[in-house]
């Protein structure tokens, strides 16, 4: 089993309301969560920084940066992204 990653296979990974996502960009906005999450448009949405063991609500125009996998290292998440309850 190979793991060298192909050109198409995604390089990154969010996390958003309790399931991770494939994604292929170094960042995601606000719209891209709430649509990976199935969220209504104007559900309210906190980024959880589960390091810092905070939640940040985020703002309308947020675009947020994804750390890269690294192969052959373990899955580490930082950030979760949930509605606001």
């Amino acid at each position: 089993m190979s793991t060298e990653a192909s050109p198409g296979d995604p390089q990154y990974e969010v996390w958003v309301e309790n399931t991770i996502h494939q994604w292929n960009k170094g960042t995601i906005s606000l719209a891209e969560i709430r649509e990976l999450g199935g969220m209504p448009d104007d559900a309210p949405v906190v980024a959880v920084d589960l390091v810092a063991q905070h939640e940040v609500p985020l703002p309308e125009d947020a675009v947020h940066e994804v750390q890269p996998r690294e192969l052959g290292k373990p899955l580490i998440k930082r950030t979760h992204f949930k509605r606001l309850t």
